[in-house]
């Protein structure tokens, strides 16, 4: 066998780098399941911004914010799901929902749910998407009038670009 020469050995590694590269964008869509036990994609929520708020029944301040989410949740034009930090099986969400008045759609990530962001070490805190998907902004602690105002105004302000 003749010795590869370290310009083949450098193309050898961009290929595979390519390679790699492309199986993790062609990875599927990460997958929920909501409060009903209904298997939902993260792609059922493209097209608009995404709130997605992770919170606790444990966590005071997370359960004051979710009228306000539950309001911009309403509004339609910025999408808002929460996650339960802890693990939890629908009929303990819907159970949750009830107990606490909670009305934004409650989801469980799949275990081999690929995220775009990184589950929290602080509650709560929300993970702003964009339309595709794509994290674009981490809010770590309580959401309020105020906050909800500034965010909306950056995320739904009308482009500039030409």
């Amino acid at each position: 066998m003749g010795r590869v020469s370290g310009k083949a050995m450098e193309m050898k590694r961009i290929c595979w780098l390519i390679v790699a590269t492309l199986l993790t964008a062609c990875s599927p869509a990460p997958h929920f399941t909501d409060s009903a036990g209904q298997r939902v994609s993260l792609t059922a929520f493209e097209g608009k911004p995404l709130l997605v708020n992770y919170f606790a029944p444990w966590c005071a301040p997370c359960l004051r914010e979710m009228p306000l989410l539950a309001a911009l949740h309403r509004e339609g034009r910025i999408g808002v799901i929460a996650i339960h930090y802890d693990p939890a099986s629908p009929a303990e969400l819907a159970e949750l929902a009830r107990r606490h008045g909670i009305a934004v759609p409650l989801m469980i990530p799949e275990e081999s749910a690929r995220l775009p962001f990184p589950k929290p070490g602080a509650l709560p805190t929300s993970y702003l998407l964009d339309r595709e998907g794509r994290l674009q902004e981490t809010l770590v602690g309580e959401l309020d009038d105020a906050k909800l105002a500034a965010l909306k105004a950056r995320v739904l302000a009308p482009s500039t670009a030409p």
